[in-house]
């Protein structure tokens, strides 16, 4: 494969790019974060949890995402790293049943 054809793939992959998630390890165990790319291109923090919750039930799903909180306990709408100014674009906070003390604290 030749450098052209190399740069054509990773710009394909760049333009199909909607966010990233990293491992974590907290209190309570491992869990993810990162951001996705709302419809405006701006980035929006998430956190993952596997679904504690599951147990016997197939339908359930695996894992449960939630909006980041920043330091003032609050959810970040969205947050970029190359310009951290504040986000306009409105994003609907999740509505959800349950969420576990331990999930908070890893916040």
């Amino acid at each position: 494969m030749n450098t052209n054809q190399t740069n054509n793939k990773s710009n394909e992959w760049s333009k199909r790019d909607i966010g990233a998630l990293w491992k974590r390890e907290g209190k309570s165990g491992k869990y993810l974060s990162g951001y996705f790319k709302d419809e405006l291109g701006e980035q929006v923090e998430i956190v993952v949890f596997t679904n504690k919750y599951k147990g016997e039930n197939a339908k359930a799903p695996d894992f449960r995402v939630y909006l980041s909180k920043d330091t003032n306990g609050s959810s970040s709408a969205a947050k970029t790293t190359e310009n951290p100014q504040p986000v306009k674009a409105k994003v609907q906070k999740p509505q959800v049943k349950q969420v576990q003390e331990v999930e908070e604290d890893l916040l």
